[in-house]
Order: C-alpha cells, then structure tokens, then sequence
C-alpha cells in the first residue's frame, strides 16, 4: 500500500475513506456455480466487489488506483431495464488480489460496519480456497454453510441449500424441484 507522502503525490486516497465507502457499497461475496467436470460438482470462488452507477466512475478508478490496481473495473447496460443507468464495477477475483491486496488492506483499516463479520467468514473462506480444500465435498459443504452465515438474510442463502454435492449432472442451485410457478404467489 502507498504511505501518506506517497498518497499526496500522486492524488490518491485516504485508505478510512475506502473503508467507509466499502462499508456501504462493498460486496465481499462467495458464489457457487454448477461445474460437470468438478468432482463436487460446483466451482466455488470468492470476489471483492464495488458496483456503482457510472456517473460515480471517477471514484471507482480512485480506489482502484489507491488499491495498486487489482481486478478489473468493468462497465456494463442493463438491455432489459432500458431506465436504469449503465453501471461499473471494481471486481477483484483472483486469489493473488484478494490474499495480497484486499484481504491485508482490510485486516490493517478495519471495517466498522456488520460488513466486518462478513469479511472475517470470507478470510477463512478464501485461505480454504486458496489451499485447494473447496474441491472436497466435505470442504465445499462447511464453505457454503459459512457463506450462508456472510449474509444470513441474502438470496444466496435461499438457493445454495439445494445444491446436490457430488453429482456432475447435478442441476441448477437456482431451481426448485417439486414445485410449479403459479401467480403472483411465484412457487407453492
């Protein structure tokens, strides 16, 4: 990270302001996503997101240059909602930018906010991943009951505990077996 003379010269940030901002608009999140040729059957990864409306662009590639550049910021429209304004987002994926910049950046400036529970649970998630344990069914089922713990209340929980470990044909974690769509009512 860059020390405070450095920070005045080259006009970068204060890392409590990154951390405020993270705290309000910062994701540290763990996804699951079907994988036939894993033996688990899912590919689990971890990310440090920040997404915006691209009006706050500027801002964005200010963390990210404050940051030493990690990840990538992409931009991106949203086709289907032609009112929404296009969106950017800071995505930090890989194992080399989460357990050398982000993590070490977070656990020097603390989190304030109950993200800071969150971000202690994805510590240990990525140390597990980055040690190859998630490519164990027994592994992979103690990440996700972890993950469900990040944000107990969030979507994710509702459809990682359909995943079926261990099968390469396993479906989608997103659908919903035995049950049909009717209404407003969605599934009964």
């Amino acid at each position: 990270m860059y020390t405070p003379k450095q920070q005045e010269g080259q006009n970068l940030l204060d890392p409590n302001y990154i951390v405020g901002f993270v705290d309000g608009e910062g994701c540290f999140s763990v996804g699951c996503s079907r994988r036939p040729d894993i033996k688990s059957g899912y590919d689990i990864r971890a990310a440090f997101e920040i997404e915006m409306v691209i009006d706050d662009k500027s801002i964005l590639e200010k963390i990210h240059e404050t940051l030493e550049k990690p990840g990538h910021i992409y931009t991106y429209e949203f086709k289907r909602y032609p009112r929404w304004k296009p969106h950017c987002k800071l995505k930090v994926s890989s194992m080399k930018g989460l357990t050398e910049i982000i993590i070490p950046f977070f656990k020097k400036y603390r989190l304030q906010s109950k993200k800071r529970k969150s971000f202690e649970i994805f510590c240990k998630i990525v140390k597990m991943i980055s040690e190859k344990k998630h490519l164990k069914i027994s592994y992979a089922k103690k990440i996700v009951a972890m993950r469900n713990k990040m944000n107990p209340t969030g979507k994710g929980n509702r459809k990682y505990h359909l995943v079926q470990w261990g099968s390469r044909s396993a479906g989608n974690p997103l659908a919903t077996p035995n049950r049909k769509k009717i209404g407003p009512d969605r599934y009964v």
